[in-house]
């Protein structure tokens, strides 16, 4: 098994866990276990979570917590973080999906590479951003260099692996805001080696709630650019500029 928590924050989700569900259970090496956090759901998502944990189906343990009260969705990744118990996390929204089924074997061995970091590659249900990320993350290389960005074009925050003593050392700035999952990545960059993997994907699903399919203020994120340096800066005014673009022609 691969040495990996999944760990999946969970509110009012109930439209997308038949999905997410099936997606874990072919999950072939399975990751080293599951961990589930319902953030106060008012529909019926804690139970639904309950029963899949205590169904057995899972080839990995799983672990189904909740909060009292809700933390939104930067508290929900901090404490994920805290409760995980192995050498790697991957928070993977509950309307997001992993692809292969060998997924933690395609990024195995960048695992053991001695990187803080794995990214793996993005699909989307929209055929914008699908294409899109398709042909941009051929030039990607597997080294990714600090200042260039990924987030959002050819990978999302779902298809981070963190090493866990790094994410744990450097926590989601909380409350979160439009573009604070890649300032904290490119925090973390600063200091972990991070690699890129073209083979394996997240699939990034665009609904009607979705944040991304709607209008979004990045005046904090592009005030967190200015303490980088300037191909950094320049290279994420450049994506946020193309991002604003495609999400436009989405909508």
């Amino acid at each position: 098994m691969a040495e990996v928590t999944l760990a999946i924050p969970v509110f009012n989700s109930g439209a997308f866990l038949d999905d997410l569900f099936a997606c874990i259970l072919q999950l072939d090496p399975p990751p080293r276990e599951v961990v589930f956090l319902d953030d106060a759901s008012r529909d019926d998502s804690l139970a639904r979570l309950q029963r899949f944990g205590a169904s057995g189906a899972c080839k990995a343990p799983v672990r189904v917590l909740s909060n009292e009260r809700n933390l939104g969705i930067a508290g929900s990744y901090n404490r994920l973080a805290r409760e995980a118990r192995s050498e790697w996390v991957q928070l993977l929204d509950a309307d997001d999906l992993i692809v292969e089924r060998d997924f933690y074997r395609c990024v195995g061995d960048d695992l053991d590479g001695g990187n803080g970091l794995v990214i793996a590659a993005l699909q989307s249900n929209a055929n914008l951003l699908h294409i899109g990320a398709g042909i941009v993350s051929r030039f990607v290389p597997r080294r990714l260099p600090r200042w260039l960005p990924v987030l959002g074009s050819v990978a999302t925050r779902a298809g981070v692996l963190y090493r866990r003593e790094a994410l744990s050392a450097l926590p989601f700035p909380d409350p979160a805001y439009p573009g604070s999952d890649v300032v904290h990545l490119l925090q973390l960059r600063r200091t972990q080696r991070c690699a890129f993997v073209r083979r394996a994907h997240v699939r990034y699903r665009i609904h009607a709630a979705a944040q991304s399919g709607q209008a979004r203020d990045y005046s904090l994120y592009r005030d967190a650019l200015a303490r980088f340096d300037l191909p950094t800066r320049l290279a994420h005014r450049f994506d946020l500029w193309l991002r604003q673009l495609a999400q436009r022609i989405i909508r």
